[in-house]
């Protein structure tokens, strides 16, 4: 029964702005929202979260996120998704958590990136695109992993610790230990040293 009046103010609290004339405001209500969020029944939130404005999800999604992670502004997080410690995800950036995503601690999701956890079945012409089944799969991006502005996952990729994923790629395959990747589908373009 604390579902509905805890998400109700979650709404309310996210439709607020963040900067009023006074600075400690910004800390306050970007802080509060995380605190509310973490009453959700399903939902698990870190010490010192920071939720921005027009964060959305709703009352089904299972949210884990760690301690010291920020969540942007017009940001989307439906489903089942974990991030982990001191990561940053940046504005308008949509999680599709229909089958699971995971993201390990210390990375930063750019600006309007889409992370799939699903896909269509669509090879038979017999059934109709739309209403054809919808197959959940995890997808997993690593520790200390940077992907760009702009960046397609699709579902059930693993991108593994310490990739770079440049600034309008879209990852179609999975990405190895310590390279980074870019274009359309996303390949390997160089190493980490």
């Amino acid at each position: 029964m604390i579902k509905e009046p805890v998400y109700f103010l979650y709404i309310i609290l996210s439709k607020l702005p963040d900067k009023l004339i006074f600075g400690f405001w910004f800390k306050k209500i970007t802080r509060l929202r995380a605190k509310v969020l973490g009453w959700m029944p399903n939902n698990k939130i870190g010490k010192n979260v920071r939720i921005y404005r027009n964060v959305r999800t709703n009352k089904k999604s299972r949210l884990i996120i760690g301690d010291n992670t920020a969540v942007k502004e017009n940001c989307i997080l439906i489903g089942n998704i974990e991030i982990g410690k001191n990561c940053n995800v940046l504005n308008n950036t949509k999680i599709d958590g229909t089958g699971k995503v995971i993201i390990g601690d210390d990375t930063h999701i750019g600006r309007e990136n889409d992370i799939f956890s699903h896909y269509h079945e669509i090879k038979s012409k017999d059934i109709l695109v739309n209403k054809s089944k919808e197959i959940p799969q995890t997808t997993v991006i690593g520790k200390n992993v940077m992907l760009f502005s702009r960046v397609g996952v699709m579902s059930g990729i693993k991108i593994e610790d310490n990739v770079v994923v440049g600034y309008g790629s879209v990852v179609t395959k999975n990405c190895e230990k310590n390279f980074i990747y870019a274009g359309n589908p996303a390949r390997k373009i160089g190493e980490r040293i």
